[in-house]
């Protein structure tokens, strides 16, 4: 999008009604009376299910006012908005949280309810939407740092930061064999920033030996349509009591993990032409999900596509996911 292309009196309300089409109902407001000045140009792109944009843009504030419906988030169950902040500077505001970002500063918000970005002078930011269901971290946990400034001058968003943004730019050229390694990058990167915060602000998560063990046993036996909390927790001598508070000290759920992990399997297989002539059936009960529907639902709620829409746009578009048409 360029507002460029339009009538100057006419190219805030051109951006306005824009901005709400792609990311679902925002309000936008120019920051300000003098709408003839206003500019702004957009690239947005897809990875997967990551959905990015390089936001270039005069002042102004963009709020969601009401949490965001399913038909208005592309089916997802909703996402974690990843704002890195590039140029300029941003007051962001979630849960009555404030948080004020300069140039390398990251900020999340949960779309599934109300949020606000300021932006009092021009300013560029990179954008990254990421399905919640993708996040291994309880919402409850994630709440409690959204809205807020995460400081990229040391630690996991020091790294995040730069990621993301590179990432945007060269989502249209990664090969198929790259996007699902990437993708998994970037939720692990944004798991480690959520944690690593979440330790700061409570108490060091622990990383045991026992939990990466019970870790490894599951990504082994993810096939195995029996793999349950008791036989996990019978497998390594602790009680289904243990097991649950061991993976919620980490701000994860077992039945969570293990679905987010058969889940990527599931749409790596689907994605690669190595596996183009399986049926999708079979691809589901390679990683343990037998029923059919149960499996189709489940993808269509996390990756906002049926397996078959999946498998067809990531075959026909080089394995770059579905979304935005590319504008580069």
């Amino acid at each position: 999008m360029n507002t460029e292309s339009v009538a100057v009196a006419e190219r805030f309300d051109y951006w306005a009604h824009e901005v709400s089409r792609i990311f679902g109902a925002l309000e936008s407001r120019p920051g300000g009376a003098d709408r003839s000045a206003f500019h702004a140009r957009a690239v947005g792109d897809s990875l997967g299910a990551l959905r990015f944009a390089e936001i270039d843009a005069a002042p102004q504030t963009v709020r969601r006012i009401e949490p965001a419906p399913a038909r208005d988030d592309g089916g997802h169950g909703g996402h974690y908005k990843v704002a890195v902040q590039i140029a300029g500077a941003c007051l962001v505001e979630q849960d009555g949280v404030r948080g004020a970002l300069g140039p390398g500063d990251i900020a999340l918000c949960d779309t599934t309810r109300p949020y606000s970005f300021t932006y009092d002078r021009g300013f560029r930011t990179v954008l990254m939407l990421l399905p919640r269901a993708l996040l291994p971290v309880r919402p409850e946990l994630m709440r409690t740092i959204t809205g807020r400034r995460l400081g990229a001058d040391g630690g996991v968003a020091a790294v995040v930061g730069p990621f993301v943004r590179s990432l945007s730019r060269q989502s249209a050229a990664c090969s198929e064999a790259a996007v699902t390694s990437l993708t998994d990058g970037a939720v692990s990167l944004v798991t480690a920033l959520a944690w690593e915060r979440l330790a700061a602000r409570e108490r060091p998560v622990p990383q045991n030996a026992m939990f990466t063990r019970i870790r490894a046993y599951i990504e082994a036996r993810l096939a195995h349509p029996d793999l349950t909390p008791d036989a996990i927790a019978a497998a390594h001598g602790v009680s289904r009591r243990y097991l649950f508070k061991l993976f919620a000290s980490e701000g994860l759920t077992v039945a969570g993990w293990i679905r987010c992990r058969r889940l990527e399997h599931c749409a790596r297989e689907l994605a690669s032409p190595a596996a183009a002539d399986q049926p999708i059936s079979r691809v589901a009960a390679r990683w343990g999900l037998l029923d059919g529907r149960h499996f189709s639902r489940l993808f269509k709620s996390v990756y906002g596509q049926t397996p078959r829409d999946y498998r067809r746009h990531s075959l026909a578009e080089g394995g770059a996911g579905t979304g935005w048409n590319r504008r580069r």
